[in-house]
């Protein structure tokens, strides 16, 4: 690492209203948060320096607590106080994925984990990741008991390490995180592979790790930075935890922040920070030495970044301003954009398979604050009443284009929604066919029935009404029964929940405030009901058919559960009497376990309920073939944390193959889920019940696969259009090979060994059998990484006494050589350590990727025909929110990626040359 000069004061910014809390720093472009909720975005110019060139007010509902680049520099996630983490264009401050876990506290630490993959610490010591491509929440765990206020990826990303206000300090495997899915299933919490108890006294308040070495580091109220380093694991394990490799003592006060930079090895790591007592320091970790004090500010540093280059330093403060210091020779008069002749990056002579460039330019609006409103996960906020009820919107329901509202006014809508018309701009709507005043007092729940024909709807008045929706008159009132089933006056107890069922004609199933379920058949024109369900001990509030009419299921606000066989011969077949810790909300069958890859019996159902403990909770039920018994056999599947305050709602997609979710609760968010083989769950998307008047989301339905509709406490309607359901997404595609499952490796197997580079041969039945091989020994790429190699050669059949005996026609022996050879040289070229920042500037222009201006690990070609590192084109895609091209600004007919091998072989030489890579 070149010599750190002393560092020089070039540049005070001030904009912000408050404390800056926060900063980062990626070459030209610099990010700054703060307590005023904002977010600044900063481009430097020759001879000006830093200057503004986007704000985001309001980035946070409460103050902003952290920023970060990812590896591109295409995105920037930021976390604030209201425990929401935002991820955004880093070219525009262009909101692309808000992402909002369950009932989540303060957001304090915040981190990239490659592979598209984002780690956040919130205040409840919970520990969040992100896959931030889908906007799925993929893995939540309490890890700590204080806040957790630090989190870093040490050991060229194979460990989490994480950190808390209680002092204490744990490492764990990286991927296992990743893989141990929400908080609340039965899957059992990754065990730590370190665990100190009292790291700093009196708390940890920061963390950082050197990207490509095994070096972290710690601060805390102790005034001490501790340097830790990995250790090797077992059984192939890269890393197995972490030790202590070091004090850094200097500080007068509580340490508040550190940044790495990134040198060639342990020798050349320089890590700074900055503390309570005014300064900032730059060390070098190896020796422990103290290389440069700054007296940053007359007040307190709350943050501090490092150039990728070591060029400058930031610092941030208490004070209100951000510092840009010099480390080297830099003046304002410097550029820190690199000059970058695209051309240099097109993929010549190697160009079969792309696609060319369509014509049409890409629309590079910008959002304003109302955009940011309107961004949830991936979703985008399309059609917005904020009158359509003067009360709460108590239930949504959807049929084919109709959607119908019940509400606490007492009326009842129904709308049909018009999609967008071909004319350029033109936006769809939701169109109201007819306004119902259907109930005296709030009415509470609708649905529709016989193919969108009928609507049911119930009220607190006791009644519930059905419906023409073609005409919108009434058909019949049904006056719920007072008692415990027995007859009595008309008026009975309030309804909570009404369904219809899918036979013909259609069973009425209602929800009472006495604890009964009465049930209407529209066959019978008697006003009594047909049957009565009862057994609960409080007020009934949700019921459900299943998607054959072979079952229903009531829930009560005692917890309780109950599963009812229909009519001719109704009865209880199983009760659940702890469901839900202080009541059952709401209840809803899938149209569909097959999805699951649970069971393909027609007699298996899948039944979600919501409940006032915040839980979604989904069951199995089987019931006997030929329905003799009195029994149901019902399993708890997964139940996961879903809403802060409680689940007002749970209803699943229409569509018979929908493996979604929609769901609302009392903490202003509706989400949606989605179901995965093997009962995984994932949090797809989270949209907020946004304006003034909105208070919270009672409602939430999903209209077909595309839209989202939620209804607010104070009567808003508003309608979000989810990103495309692309099942066909390879999460593998783009990530570090660490987290490469089989899919990735497979592809990693067809890029690279089966299909050799310069001849594009395609060698199919080898290629089959050795994809079949990865499956049958379940190799992944934390296989191809740790493993050995010898190990990994038998079981790809590739060993030294290996014989293919799957297959009758052996291979030739000199094809099996070449085989082998490659794959000896492929998994040695995934193993090579990362060459050092420094090198790049050594490095010929065409070597460097032209979104982040580094050296290329994996260099790749997009369909415009220039070459990006695959990971930075994909975060690119995110960034833009389509197939845009980073260099030409032009959509482009698809995203594929194909290996770019005269390229990489180029790269090859070059770091052969620099003696960072050896055969």
């Amino acid at each position: 690492m070149e010599t750190i000069s002393e560092p020089k004061l070039l540049q005070t910014l001030r904009g912000h209203r408050g404390e800056v809390t926060c900063v980062d720093a990626f070459g030209a472009w610099l990010v700054t948060g703060s307590g005023d909720r904002t977010l600044r975005l900063w481009r430097w110019v020759i001879g000006s320096g830093w200057e503004e060139l986007a704000t985001a007010r309001g980035a946070h509902r409460y103050g902003v607590t952290g920023v970060r680049w990812s590896d591109s520099g295409a995105l920037l996630a930021s976390s604030g106080v209201d425990g929401v983490v935002r991820v955004w264009s880093g070219r525009s401050l262009a909101s692309r994925r808000t992402l909002a876990a369950p009932n989540a506290t303060a957001a304090r630490a915040l981190c990239w984990a490659g592979g598209g993959r984002l780690v956040a610490g919130h205040d409840d010591g919970a520990l969040c990741v992100w896959l931030v491509p889908r906007g799925d929440l993929i893995a939540r765990l309490v890890a700590h008991q204080g806040s957790l206020q630090a989190i870093s990826i040490p050991a060229r990303r194979t460990l989490l390490l994480t950190a808390c206000t209680e002092g204490v300090l744990k490492v764990f495997d990286l991927i296992e995180i990743c893989k141990s899915g929400l908080t609340g299933d039965d899957r059992p919490t990754p065990a730590p592979l370190t665990w100190i108890d009292s790291a700093h006294d009196l708390g940890v308040l920061c963390a950082d790790a050197a990207e490509d070495s095994c070096l972290a580091a710690t601060g805390g109220h102790d005034a001490l930075i501790r340097v830790w380093r990995a250790v090797p694991g077992e059984e192939g394990r890269r890393a197995g935890g972490m030790e202590a490799a070091g004090v850094l003592e200097g500080h007068a006060a509580a340490v508040t922040a550190l940044r790495w930079a990134h040198g060639g090895g342990e020798a050349d790591e320089l890590l700074a920070s900055s503390s309570l007592d005014r300064t900032a320091r730059l060390w070098a970790p190896a020796s422990e030495a103290c290389l440069h004090v700054v007296h940053a500010h007359p007040r307190y540093l709350t943050c501090i970044a490092l150039s990728y280059d070591l060029q400058y330093m930031v610092t941030g403060s208490n004070d209100k301003s951000v510092r840009m210091w010099s480390l080297s020779r830099l003046t304002l008069d410097d550029d820190l954009d690199p000059s970058c002749p695209t051309l240099m990056h097109f993929g010549l002579g190697d160009l079969e398979g792309i696609e060319p460039v369509a014509s049409d330019e890409l629309d590079l609006e910008t959002e304003n604050e109302q955009g940011l409103e309107a961004e949830g996960g991936r979703a985008c906020r399309v059609w917005r009443d904020t009158e359509a009820h003067t009360g709460a919107i108590n239930c949504i329901t959807t049929h084919g284009d109709l959607l119908a509202t019940a509400s606490s006014d007492g009326l009842v809508k129904i709308f049909r929604w018009c999609e967008p018309g071909p004319e350029a701009g033109a936006a769809g709507e939701l169109r109201v066919e007819h306004v119902l005043e259907a109930h005296r007092y709030p009415a509470l729940a609708v649905e529709f029935g016989a193919g969108g024909a009928l609507l049911l709807s119930a009220g607190l008045d006791g009644y519930a009404a059905l419906w023409d929706v073609q005409v919108g008159c009434q058909l019949r009132a049904l006056s719920v029964p007072a008692g415990a089933g027995a007859e009595g006056e008309a008026g009975g107890g309030g309804v909570r929940g009404a369904r219809v069922s899918p036979h013909r004609p259609p069973l009425l199933l209602l929800a009472t405030d006495d604890g009964l379920a009465p049930l209407w058949s529209l066959a019978d024109q008697d006003p009594k009901p047909a049957h009565v369900y009862g057994g609960h001990a409080e007020a009934v509030t949700c019921c459900a058919w299943s998607r054959d009419g072979r079952l229903l299921a009531t829930g009560a606000a005692s917890g309780e559960l109950r599963l009812h066989a229909p009519p001719p011969a109704p009865r209880t077949l199983h009760h659940e009497p702890h469901a839900h810790d202080l009541g059952v909300q709401s209840c809803d069958f899938s149209s569909s376990v097959s999805m699951l890859d649970l069971s393909s019996s027609e007699d298996s159902y899948l039944l979600a309920t919501g409940g006032c403990d915040s839980l979604i909770k989904l069951w199995i039920i089987v019931l006997d073939q030929d329905m003799a018994g009195d029994r149901a056999s019902v399993r708890l599947m997964r139940q996961f944390e879903a809403h802060g305050g409680g689940v007002t709602c749970v209803r699943w997609g229409s569509d018979e193959s929908s493996a979604l979710l929609a769901s609302a609760g009392a903490d202003r968010w509706a989400r949606v889920w989605r179901a995965g083989g093997a009962g995984g769950v994932r949090a797809s998307c989270a949209v907020p019940a946004a304006g003034a008047a909105a208070r919270g989301a009672l409602a939430a339905a999903l209209l077909g696969r595309a839209l989202l509709a939620v209804g607010s406490l104070g009567g808003e309607l508003a309608l979000w259009r989810l990103a495309p359901d692309d099942d066909a997404l390879d999460d593998d595609e783009g990530a570090a090979p660490r987290f490469w499952g089989e899919a990735g490796v497979a592809r990693w197997l067809r890029e690279y060994v089966t299909r050799p580079g310069e001849s594009h041969t395609e060698p199919r039945e080898l290629e089959k059998r050795l994809i079949q091989r990865v499956r049958v020994a379940a190799v992944t790429g934390t296989s191809l990484l740790d493993d050995s190699i010898e190990d990994l050669l038998d079981k790809l059949g590739y060993g030294k006494n290996e014989e293919d005996e799957d297959h009758p026609e052996k291979e030739d022996e000199d094809e099996k050589a070449t085989i082998r050879e490659r794959l000896v040289d492929e998994i040695k070229w995934l193993r090579r350590d990362p060459p050092p920042p420094l090198l790049a500037g050594r490095a010929p222009h065409a070597l460097l990727c032209p979104l982040s201006h580094r050296l290329l690990r994996e260099p790749a070609r997009a369909a415009d025909g220039f070459s990006y590192e695959r990971a930075n084109i994909h975060e690119w895609f995110v960034a833009a929110e389509g197939a845009v091209s980073p260099v030409s600004g032009r959509r482009l007919t698809n995203t594929r990626v194909m290996p770019n091998y005269a390229l990489r072989n180029a790269l090859r030489d070059f770091l052969q040359e620099h003696g960072h890579w050896l055969q």
